[in-house]
């Protein structure tokens, strides 16, 4: 589920531990361990070749077809903040509910996406998409697990983060 979905779950006490990106309001009562870094690009299909290995400047995204997450989420929240910093405003020709459909939407050349790397690198390997360059890098953000600390996690939910190479300690502050 998107962020605030998920810190609404565990903060009703209906999950034992979520995974969310950064950035995001900690609630009092509740435990994050950054678990794993993660970069936002834009990225685009055959169509837009001229783009290719040119060094662009921010602006220049207002005046292509956008494909970003629903505005629900820390990572549309995060990069609609990001540019809003550099004068940029963005108003995506489309808005859907997952990562993978931006991918997809994008392979199908329906516009520039937006994307956390890791789910268009399969793509940009085989040539399918490409990077889009820009003059400002786009700061890191990170993947965390978070908790509450008004309630013990199942066994089950210890496991798992365990297997997670999480250990007890790091999520409950110690």
């Amino acid at each position: 589920a998107p962020t605030p979905e998920t810190l609404q779950f565990l903060e009703e006490g209906r999950i034992d531990f979520g995974i969310v990106s950064t950035p995001f309001i900690k609630q009092p009562g509740m435990e994050a361990v950054e678990v794993r870094q993660i970069e936002d690009i834009f990225v685009a299909g055959r169509k837009f070749l001229p783009y290719k290995n040119k060094m662009l400047d921010l602006q220049e995204l207002e005046h292509l077809p956008m494909i970003f997450l629903e505005k629900n989420t820390s990572t549309r929240s995060y990069m609609d903040s990001y540019l809003k910093e550099w004068g940029v405003e963005i108003a995506p020709e489309f808005e859907l509910a997952t990562s993978d459909m931006i991918v997809q939407f994008a392979l199908r050349n329906l516009g520039v996406g937006c994307v956390v790397r890791d789910f268009a690198q399969p793509h940009i390997d085989s040539g399918q998409l490409f990077e889009l360059r820009f003059n400002h890098m786009i700061p890191k953000r990170s993947f965390c697990v978070v908790r509450s600390t008004r309630m013990a996690m199942s066994g089950a939910a210890r496991q798992l983060t365990e297997i997670m190479g999480i250990e007890q300690e790091q999520m409950e502050g110690r």
